[in-house]
């Protein structure tokens, strides 16, 4: 019985893990250079696809597809900053990169309860932002987000 329960939980645990990282997101990425700071740069990030299945993962990692998002984004982004170098690109973001929290990178222990939730890397996980084409999975950015589009989740 108790052989049983073991392997029951080991099996739950394993199909878990499974589960942590079967999404991507396709982020489109702009360069600026930091006025403060010379010769320093940062990009601001625009989730494109969320949660896209990880099935689909070769189909937008193909060059002629990403240059085509590419390509959009950059026609219709709308922008007025002067810091921006002209340097754009599109990346895949696995699951567990985008979706990190505070607690993930400092420990739950160290960080206030509220954090536990807030996202340390700001790829639009909480909106819907201008270059937002679809999210394959809401309830999944629902559940591991803060705030969404403004409005408390939890």
């Amino acid at each position: 019985m108790a052989q049983n329960v073991l392997l029951y939980i080991y099996i739950m645990k394993k199909n878990t893990m499974k589960k942590n990282n079967n999404t991507f997101n396709v982020c489109y990425l702009r360069e600026y250079s930091d006025p403060e700071h010379q010769g320093q740069y940062f990009f601001a990030y625009e989730t494109v696809y969320r949660n896209v299945p990880v099935k689909y993962k070769s189909k937008f990692n193909d060059k002629k597809l990403k240059m085509k998002i590419l390509k959009h984004c950059d026609w219709h982004y709308k922008d007025m900053a002067v810091n921006h170098t002209n340097v754009t690109r599109v990346e895949l973001i696995d699951q567990k990169d985008y979706y990190t929290t505070y607690a993930d990178v400092f420990g739950k222990d160290t960080v206030d309860p509220i954090d536990h939730k807030r996202m340390f890397n700001d790829y639009g996980q909480q909106y819907d932002r201008q270059s937002l084409r679809k999210d394959f999975n809401l309830k999944l950015t629902k559940s591991k987000v803060l705030s969404y589009n403004d409005k408390g989740l939890h």
